[in-house]
């Protein structure tokens, strides 16, 4: 798997492990795997109209609720929301900070193992996430946002 998603994973465990250690893993969807919430927009909408990504989410098993979201902005500031017992509202939020080139890579990245491949709202663990992103594919991604 990706470099950049394997830490998403391991913010998402390690803020549960911190935050909420009273939840396990079977208290959580497929055992707290991570979601690429794409499907409301997609990855070109969110990068273009709100300089981020989609987010990433873990969810309580069953309840279709969050436990954790994750949103990574283009400049790599990375926003984490914790949900404890199933709620709405965030209860805490937390900071990390990602390099904005590999934030860049990343949202190139998603755009072609999820959106370009109509994969919406799934487990990233389910993704072809092990290709390497050239300038090239950089390049195309960045057009998207060029005004004609």
């Amino acid at each position: 798997m990706n470099q950049i998603l394997n830490k998403i994973i391991q913010m998402a465990h390690q803020t549960i492990e911190k935050n909420l250690p009273q939840i396990s893993k079977n208290d959580l969807e497929e055992n707290g795997k991570v979601y690429y919430m794409n499907g409301d927009d997609g990855t070109l909408f969110d990068w273009g109209m709100n300089g981020r990504l989609c987010e990433f989410m873990m969810f309580y098993d069953k309840s279709g609720m969050g436990a954790v979201k994750i949103n990574i902005l283009a400049n790599g500031e990375t926003d984490i929301y914790i949900f404890q017992d199933k709620a709405q509202t965030a209860f805490k939020t937390e900071k990390e900070q990602i390099k904005p080139n590999e934030v860049l890579e990343l949202a190139v990245l998603m755009h072609k193992i999820a959106d370009e491949k109509g994969i919406f709202d799934k487990s990233i663990d389910v993704m072809e996430s092990e290709m390497t992103i050239s300038e090239d594919d950089i390049k195309a991604f960045l057009q998207n946002f060029e005004e004609e």
